[in-house]
């Protein structure tokens, strides 16, 4: 195993720790991440890998199905992440909005 393989691979598998026991919870996110963790470690440990299924679905190189696959994740999570800052700021007005209405006093007590 070369040092590049080393240098790659062990980042991942830490992510893989990170992801068990931080997202305990949220078991489709976390296996979701856990996959794709080490899915990275194949990829990383046999690097051929990446071209014989690249090959098999009609891309050229295994580098260009990796960074394909990566543009449509990183858009899947900007997406999720959107949605997830939208129902946190509606929520977050929700709450304000009730505070408000709760301490407001009517016209004729001024």
């Amino acid at each position: 195993m070369t040092p590049i393989k080393i240098l790659l691979a062990l980042p991942l598998l830490a992510l893989v720790l990170l992801f068990l026991t931080r997202l305990q919870n949220q078991t489709f996110y976390r296996l979701s991440l856990i996959v794709v963790a080490l899915a990275g470690v194949a990829l990383v440990l046999f690097p051929e890998l990446s071209t014989q299924i690249a090959v098999a679905v009609g891309v050229g190189r295994g580098v260009d199905l990796v960074i394909y696959i990566g543009g449509v994740v990183f858009f899947i999570g900007m997406v999720v992440f959107y949605s997830k800052i939208r129902r946190i700021e509606r929520t977050q007005t929700e709450i304000i909005r009730n505070m408000t209405l709760n301490q407001a006093k009517p016209l004729n007590q001024a």
